[in-house]
């Protein structure tokens, strides 16, 4: 199984879902923005995961729809809640590119509906919180 960098909070309010989830970061850290995820129509905040959480990652990530995508879908079928989770890549696919995202190039894992939620997988770089 590859490790968990990140995972992602639906919401339709970034400015509230940052203030209702910030207990699950860092002492001191905050939600900061982050670049936009291409493959699920959002834009991204981000902020360094309590090491002590049940979330068992690196990163939290905020996800607001900013087009007629995977995330917009997401939430019309489920309602605010966590949506993605960003893996680290597994061997062998070192080559593969990806789209931009919050957390690095991120390509979705194997055949996902639109209904999500969304496994996917990070490039080989990473971020230090």
């Amino acid at each position: 199984m590859n490790r968990v960098i990140g995972r992602g909070w639906a919401t339709v309010d970034l400015d509230r879902a940052a203030a209702e989830l910030a207990e699950l970061l860092q002492p001191g850290a905050s939600f900061a923005e982050a670049p936009r995820s291409a493959l699920l129509g959002a834009r991204c905040r981000r902020g360094a995961a309590r090491r002590d959480s049940e979330m068992a990652a690196d990163w939290i990530v905020l996800l607001e729809p900013d087009t007629e995508g995977r995330l917009a879908a997401f939430l019309a079928r489920s309602g605010e809640g966590w949506a993605a989770t960003w893996n680290g890549q597994p061997a062998g696919w070192a080559n593969r590119q990806g789209t931009p995202g919050p957390l690095g190039e991120e390509r979705l894992s194997g055949r996902i509906g639109v209904a999500g939620p969304f496994p996917l997988l990070l490039s080989a770089a990473t971020i230090d919180p």
